[in-house]
């Protein structure tokens, strides 16, 4: 109950934010920061011993951020920012990699090296508290009112686990359908606000036959939001849901094999772009071919709506429409929670690095990704972008929990595997889930 309670808690609060608006892989670049001394004697004299001694200390402080995500230009200049403001710190960025974040921070963790700042999403924290690889953030939060009033009501909360707060939320993030209406009046398709699954299929074959352009784009990384979706989606009631995601109900069930046979249709027929080799399509080449006219629908997140808007650059008018709903009216849930930033238990620097994780949730900070389509769940901030608001509208929906938390092998599998070994492996990979749920509950 305490969850479902958190979830919307966190919800209601994303969509206040959008209305008061109106890795992994191993590169890493250094920059060394120089420390600001001054020219005024008087200035010099007035330094203590121990200021100094502090300020020789923090020439010296290492730092290390996983942060900056190529796909997002605006985390590399969130990176330049933050090297500006500490100059004292030598920072050393590395790419935040979606599939091999949590193992590249791991790794570190277990030879003795910190990743000192991370992005990760705070309702997934389990991966890291279980181990204890994440700072509680608690007591900071109640020494600095300021900075924790910084957040609308609820908001803190998606961040808290075992009444301790290890994560901080920077924006909510759930999939939704950004439409080229061009496409869809040329195909006869009428665009609504949210489609049942019949009704995208439909929509699907109509552009197919209509037009030259694909039915829909969705980067690998994010296939399996069809999976995770539909596994929402799918029951009868949210008692059945809620027994699912804790590993109650069996991945034989014949409605998670539905799920996946009617994703596994979508691929089959080269609904999605480019047909052939759907599963490993980058964002990019995805944002360029919505952005050219030849992807009708791009699955994509609220959060990076702006720029594929952006690079459509008026050539088409772009609707939002909501994430399909694949089983009855009343369980139309999404998958979706908040990116946040969390500090790794190990950092040598903690106050510091605090330090460092305040301004990166400051006004000017935030203020930086929201200009970009973010939603972000703070006060303070407003966007210029006309459709800002409806990049939150379904911040409702999104559930506080999914199977994907049974176990961090799952988490895994379905997150990084799905839905790409049902389609070429079939049943083995329902076989596989369960006998990932089964070590997990142990039935």
């Amino acid at each position: 109950m305490k969850k479902k309670l958190v979830g919307m808690l966190l919800a209601i609060s994303m969509t206040a934010a959008a209305l008061s608006g109106c890795g992994g892989s191993g590169n890493a670049k250094e920059t060394t920061g120089t420390m600001k001394e001054s020219s005024s004697d008087t200035a010099a004299n007035e330094i203590t011993d121990k200021a100094a001694e502090n300020k020789a200390v923090d020439k010296d402080i290492e730092m290390v951020l996983m942060i900056e995500n190529p796909e997002v230009p605006v985390t590399s200049e969130v990176v330049k920012k933050v090297q500006e403001k500490f100059p004292e710190i030598k920072f050393i960025s590395k790419t935040w990699d979606q599939s091999q974040i949590e193992k590249s921070v791991k790794t570190a963790f277990a030879a003795g090296e910190a990743v000192d700042i991370v992005q990760y999403w705070p309702n997934q924290m389990k991966n890291f508290t279980t181990s204890d690889m994440a700072l509680d953030l608690t007591p900071y939060l109640d020494s600095d009112q300021d900075w924790k009033n910084t957040w609308v009501e609820g908001a803190l909360e998606v961040g808290v686990f075992d009444d301790k707060n290890v994560a901080v939320p920077f924006g909510t993030v759930y999939p939704l359908l950004q439409v080229n209406t061009d496409i869809m009046k040329k195909a006869g398709v009428e665009v609504k606000d949210q489609w049942t699954w019949d009704e995208l299929v439909d929509a699907c074959e109509k552009i197919k036959e209509n037009t030259d352009a694909f039915p829909l784009g969705v980067k690998s990384d994010n296939a399996c939001w069809f999976v995770r979706n539909g596994l929402m989606q799918c029951w009868d009631n949210q008692d059945e849901l809620d027994r699912f995601n804790t590993g109650e109900i069996s991945f034989t069930d014949s409605r998670v094999k539905e799920v996946f046979d009617k994703i596994k249709d979508l691929y089959d027929k080269s609904y999605l772009y480019p047909g052939e080799g759907a599963v490993s399509a980058t964002q990019d080449q995805i944002t360029a071919a919505f952005a050219q006219g030849q992807v009708a629908m791009f699955a994509n997140t609220n959060n990076q709506c702006g720029i594929a808007k952006e690079a459509a650059n008026g050539a088409f008018d772009v609707e939002i429409v909501s994430w399909p709903n694949m089983g009855k009216a009343d369980m139309n849930y999404l998958l979706g929670g908040s990116d946040g930033f969390f500090i790794t238990a190990n950092t040598k620097n903690p106050d510091k690095a605090v330090e460092v994780l305040k301004y990166l949730t400051s006004t000017e900070i935030l203020q930086m990704y929201a200009d970009t389509g973010n939603v972000v769940p703070v006060k303070g901030i407003a966007s210029a972008d006309p459709d800002y608001q409806l990049y939150g509208v379904d911040a409702a929906k999104v559930y506080p929990t999914e199977p994907i938390g049974i176990s961090p092998e799952m988490f895994d599998y379905i997150v990084y595997n799905t839905p790409s070994n049902y389609l070429f492996y079939g049943d083995t990979c329902l076989d596989e889930l369960e006998a990932l749920r089964t070590a997990a509950v142990g039935k």
